[in-house]
């Protein structure tokens, strides 16, 4: 059985097949361009929106500048990946965040420039996860269809979010782990 995430969402925090029947030069022009993220030109699709390589780059830098310390690549992944499910839990009370207040927040920090629609969307989804983690704010009476999801949203649930991630940055865990690192099959692991 599923078991449900405790205290909502965590905070912070497919492999592409294809079979070569070239010539032994194309095959190896092939496995290199394969370590790039061939049949994936996004860095990250969520739900249903692209996201290019340099955006998710861009999103990691910027909210690296604002923060105490680095952001990483899979962070910035997850939380834009969780956004949008929680835009919908939000919506429409008090506690809804907005675009422009994201973006003053961002100015505010000393973000240097325009914050870009990735950026944005991860740090949305931060400030959901602040409310989340407030108490008081989790017992206002407006809140009780949010508590009502949290109380059933399961890891396997949050696996199932429709984000696809360019191999480069790792894959999005189907046991709603997040981004995992992923290794080429023709990488070998030692053995423990």
């Amino acid at each position: 059985m599923a078991r449900p995430v405790v205290r909502g969402v965590r905070a912070m925090m497919g492999t592409v097949k294809r079979a070569y029947s070239f010539p032994l030069a194309a095959s190896v022009v092939a496995v290199v361009a394969g370590c790039s993220g061939v049949g994936m030109t996004e860095g990250v699709v969520i739900d249903g929106t692209g996201y290019s390589v340099g955006e998710v780059q861009e999103a990691t830098e910027q909210l690296s500048e604002v923060s105490p310390e680095p952001v990483d690549t899979a962070t910035v992944i997850y939380q834009a990946g969780i956004a949008p499910l929680l835009d919908g839990w939000f919506e429409g009370t008090s506690y809804e965040v907005t675009e422009s207040e994201v973006r003053s927040s961002l100015a505010d920090a000393g973000l240097e420039g325009d914050a870009g629609d990735l950026t944005v969307q991860a740090v949305s989804a931060q400030q959901y996860l602040a409310v989340i983690n407030d108490q008081a704010a989790m017992s206002d009476e407006e809140l009780a269809p949010v508590v009502a999801e949290l109380q059933t949203l399961t890891q396997e649930d949050l696996g199932a979010l429709p984000v696809e991630v360019n191999p480069r940055f790792g894959a999005w865990s189907p046991a709603g782990d997040g981004v995992l690192p992923q290794v080429p099959e023709w990488i070998v692991q030692p053995e423990s």
